[in-house]
């Protein structure tokens, strides 16, 4: 149920490849379900036909309301569980490689798999993203190797799942609106991490990260003495010897997120060199610095950013490579993010230099009052209220050498290709 959702999804593909029948439902068809179509998984854009069997297993997500639906009377039967409860289910039954942060668990997930499967080691992998190849991300791998799975802290997905070993990238203040604080989401993350049976691999540019230290730490640091020690923008030094990091991935973020990538693949037998020699040819995730074609020499990219800190990266990242100017496009996710980010928001954009802010994305949520996308403009950020018109505003400003983004969580990454057929037509 929600079967189109990215987490979901890989979820479907997992389960597919181990020999269930699989299908599902989403309130609408998308790229993902035509993913699924193709990979032999039937989708279902209504439930009305649907009755309950209690000899199916019926997965959740946290995005679908039971009490709306065929399920709402068999809530509490074991047959009917959700995403966390799944993946608590399935780590007693699988060593589970964790990855986990607020900014970076997708792309770095993605990255250890890759590094594996180069390598000849056929693990199942699960992570809410689509490889840059279109590939779903989930694969039921051998029986006898790990599972590596993208622990997520949103509601707090990842408080039960058995983990053997772990990383975690940075604890940022995201997800407040479940967690009331930001004091309660680090305790969620220091459960997390404490209870990890083997290896954690740590961040310890992060301010909270940096103050664990034990004998089962492996630490990763461009600041702090580490490990391994990041040297930007392409460098990093382990056991007194410095390793070069050969990329496609933009950005000093990715960097971190490799290092991490080799120090938990390192644990598990795969040497440094195997894998950067794996990494120089991960051609990355889909919406993470994604690029999506060009226009009379202007570069168009898309993201999934939707925190301050990932947008920062982000714009940061293209800022570097771009000759002209960057115009940023920002569609907000969600009403609460926007009124508890707001001014960390308006900083990341001023980066760029023609920032751009659309209607708020709700991803369900009920409006606020007082919180709009109006209140961004300014003397520099532009407010567009309708997505339509943000194609005419770029071919009347863009020049040759101009770098143009879209980011956002919402459907915001449908407009890159939209103002690309705007401009070729």
């Amino acid at each position: 149920m929600g079967i189109g959702g990215s987490g979901m999804s890989s979820i479907a593909k997992y389960l597919k490849q181990k020999g269930y029948h699989v299908e599902g439902y989403d309130q609408r068809i998308s790229y993902i379900t035509n993913i699924l179509e193709n990979d032999g998984v039937r989708t279902y854009q209504n439930y009305e036909d649907f009755i309950y069997e209690k000899d199916v297993l019926y997965i959740i997500s946290s995005a679908v309301n039971l009490n709306n639906t065929f399920l709402k009377n068999f809530k509490k039967n074991k047959n009917v569980i959700s995403r966390p409860n799944f993946f608590r289910e399935l780590s007693n039954e699988k060593d589970i490689i964790g990855i986990t942060g607020t900014h970076g668990k997708t792309s770095t997930t993605a990255l250890v798999s890759h590094i594996f499967q180069f390598n000849n080691k056929n693990v199942s992998f699960i992570y809410g993203g689509v490889s840059s190849f279109g590939y779903l991300g989930g694969h039921c791998g051998e029986d006898n190797l790990p599972l590596i799975l993208e622990t997520d802290e949103a509601f707090n997905t990842f408080k039960n799942i058995n983990i053997k070993d772990l990383i975690v990238t940075n604890i940022d203040n995201d997800h407040l609106d479940f967690y009331g604080s930001y004091e309660n989401l680090i305790d969620a993350f220091s459960y997390v991490i404490k209870n990890v049976k083997g290896v954690k691999v740590l961040n310890y540019d992060d301010k909270n990260l940096c103050l664990i230290n034990d004998k089962s730490t492996i630490s990763y640091s461009s600041t702090k003495n580490s490990d391994y020690k990041i040297q930007t923008p392409s460098s990093f030094e382990y056991k007194n010897k410095t390793y070069q990091v050969s990329t496609k991935l933009i950005g000093d973020h990715y960097l971190s997120n490799i290092v991490a990538a080799i120090a938990i693949c390192n644990v598990y037998g795969i040497s440094i060199i195997d894998s950067l020699n794996a990494i120089s040819e991960f051609a990355g995730v889909k919406r993470r610095i994604e690029y999506i074609g060009s226009y009379n020499n202007t570069k168009f990219y898309d993201d999934y950013g939707h925190h301050p800190t990932e947008m920062k990266a982000t714009i940061s990242a293209l800022n570097n490579i771009t000759d002209g100017k960057l115009y940023v496009i920002f569609q907000p996710h969600r009403y609460t993010r926007t009124r508890d980010n707001f001014e960390e928001f308006q900083r990341s954009l001023d980066i760029a230099d023609v920032p751009i802010v659309t209607d708020i994305y709700s991803a369900g949520e009920e409006p606020i009052p007082g919180v709009s996308s109006k209140n961004f403009s300014n003397s520099k950020i532009k407010y567009i209220k309708s997505i339509r018109s943000v194609p005419i505003f770029i071919k009347n400003n863009i020049k040759p050498g101009d770098t143009v983004l879209t980011l956002g969580a919402g459907d915001i990454t449908l407009l890159g290709p939209q103002i690309l057929k705007y401009l070729n037509d």
